[in-house]
């Protein structure tokens, strides 16, 4: 339970300072100082941190939060977030909502509810500039207050991605500007903590471990950048777009030689699927069928996957791939792609090979 609005109306009379005193220090009404200690409102999140300094307490001591309570109440929070996104449920938002109210001055959670804020309130149909003075308030505060690297350099993450979809959609200037500098001030991929993991004396197992991590997030890192080489701008043609596909199928089924592709699955799904329509456009309907009929079957497989389940490959060996609810299943996905996004002719979706892959996904 928060007791800040007592805390902050006991160490006012302790300093013998009137609302209006500590208002004016603060930058805020006296109707706000007023508000905060009948427990009708909360300071906000960017001002914890100068009422604790003022008043020479921790902001754990402001907010009187029982710190194993504390600890506790955070975790469960974090787990639930954990759950509702591997389910990809609707709540996960109104939760964080909620986390973050209770408890304002914890950035664990503040960088959660940042993540969910950005990608409901800036999908596709939304006017993203809407929540954009909230996004950059809740940013500052975290770079500027936060001792956690990880929890900066995910904020930074996120709200670089946020101005990248604003350029899409307002074609502002600004905002390629934003996404280009903050993109430098972060880290090298040489300089993450994924691979240095790799490299520094570990236990053998830990090591192992950290390998396997790491070559994983590689692996993904490496399809979703040759992805983009391929798209941008449209720089290939599909010949070459066809052959540098399937160069990248090769490599990642060379590292998970057992049919597992683990955290790279949905990659590769796409992947195949795309092959199917992109040899569809260059007239050559026995490999379309080829890549759409593995698409399909893999799409499938996936699904029928266990939550978790051990890599049996080489060089993957021991690693667990966690298996995460993305909303629709993967052969939902894919059968919407076939019937309606990849463009195939009537005269294509009406042959009967086509027709028995589409049943694959039933």
């Amino acid at each position: 339970m928060i007791y800040i609005g007592e805390n902050i109306k006991r160490l006012r009379r302790d300093r013998e300072l009137t609302q209006e005193a500590l208002a004016e220090f603060l930058g805020v009404t006296f109707q706000s100082v007023s508000k905060w200690e009948r427990g009708e409102s909360y300071p906000d999140i960017t001002l914890l941190p100068s009422i604790a300094s003022f008043f020479k307490v921790t902001t754990d001591e402001l907010l009187g939060v029982d710190e194993k309570e504390k600890e506790e109440k955070i975790k469960s929070y974090i787990d639930e977030y954990n759950d509702l996104r591997m389910k990809n449920s609707p709540y996960v938002f109104e939760q964080m909502s909620k986390a973050v109210k209770e408890f304002p001055g914890e950035y664990s959670l503040l960088v959660r509810y940042l993540e969910m804020l950005i990608a409901i309130k800036s999908n596709i149909n939304s006017d993203s500039e809407l929540i954009l003075d909230e996004v950059e308030k809740i940013y500052t505060s975290i770079i500027r207050y936060c001792t956690n690297d990880t929890i900066r350099m995910w904020a930074k993450r996120l709200v670089c991605m946020y101005y990248n979809t604003l350029c899409y959609k307002t074609k502002k200037e600004k905002y390629t500007e934003k996404t280009r500098e903050m993109a430098k001030e972060m880290p090298k991929m040489t300089d993450s903590g994924d691979y240095i993991m790799t490299i520094i004396n570990l236990p053998d197992d830990e090591h192992y471990e950290a390998c396997n991590n790491a070559l994983e997030n590689e692996l993904l890192l490496f399809m979703g950048t040759v992805n983009n080489k391929i798209h941008y701008k449209k720089k290939f043609s599909t010949k070459n777009e066809i052959e540098a596909k399937e160069k990248v199928i090769k490599m990642v089924e060379m590292f998970y030689d057992d049919g597992n592709y683990g955290n790279c699955y949905r990659s590769m799904i796409y992947a195949w699927g795309d092959l199917g329509r992109l040899y569809f456009e260059v007239g050559d309907e026995a490999n379309s069928h080829k890549y759409l009929e593995k698409c399909a079957e893999e799409a499938k497989k996936h699904d029928n996957l266990p939550v978790e389940n051990e890599h049996r490959s080489l060089l993957m060996e021991g690693q667990i791939y966690r298996k995460r609810k993305y909303g629709k299943t993967m052969c939902e996905r894919m059968k919407t792609r076939f019937l309606n996004d990849y463009g195939f002719s009537d005269e294509f979706k009406s042959s009967g090979e086509f027709k028995r892959i589409i049943e694959i996904f039933e």
